[in-house]
């Protein structure tokens, strides 16, 4: 991991729904004083239980996946935000684990900046509160994929569920056998699931990435 200190990163988190909205002034004084930018190899861990820090991250370039365990929890790309869950609780350590997917970028903002952010810009608190809300809403859709039934109410609550893009377009993460192990079925099941769902029109295969029809 290296760091750096001069760099102007407000135009990455005007892109976050939490400060979209806020005082451009404000948030750049802040970030001054109070962020900086670290980069990480590829393979490399960001966050852990070990690693824990108070602080909110967006990232600038290049990819990692958060993971609970061996879970799959959400996969982060450029614009993205993580950490923000965790920085007003009593809990010491980060609950989930962190790991650069490619070169990785990020530009972390500390506790004490947050706090300044919140007390002096209404319109950033409200959107933190809303944050914080979907991310409820997000993570009752993984418990109801993780509680599904059948193999491919499993895989499509897993394909809905990391499909970014307004296209429907899933681009996958982790390998087959990884994947398999996230939704707890065999990777014949989880083979023979993509053929089915493929054939029936519902979604098209391409490499990696799948597309939800």
């Amino acid at each position: 991991m290296s760091k750096q200190t001069n760099f102007d990163t407000i135009q990455y988190f005007k892109k976050s729904d939490i400060f979209v909205c806020g005082n451009e002034d404000l948030l750049r004084n802040v970030l001054q004083a109070h962020a900086e930018i670290k980069s990480f190899s590829k393979g490399e861990t960001v966050f852990s239980e070990e690693s824990f820090v108070p602080c909110i991250c967006v990232i600038l370039e290049g990819s990692a996946i958060v993971k609970k365990g061996e879970t799959v929890i959400s996969r982060l790309s450029k614009y993205d935000l993580y950490g923000a869950a965790f920085l007003y609780n009593d809990i010491s350590v980060f609950q989930n684990t962190v790991t650069a997917l490619t070169p990785l970028s990020v530009a972390v903002l500390s506790k004490e900046g947050m706090d300044i952010l919140i007390k002096n810009d209404s319109s950033i608190a409200f959107n933190y509160i809303k944050y914080l809300s979907h991310r409820v809403t997000f993570l009752n859709d993984k418990i109801k994929g993780y509680t599904a039934q059948s193999a491919e109410e499993k895989l499509m609550c897993y394909l809905k569920q990391n499909s970014k893009n307004q296209n429907g377009q899933c681009e996958i993460a982790v390998s087959m056998k990884e994947l398999s192990k996230v939704l707890c079925i065999s990777r014949a099941s989880l083979y023979r699931v993509l053929d089915s769902l493929q054939q029936s029109g519902k979604i098209r295969r391409e490499n990696k990435k799948i597309l939800l029809i």
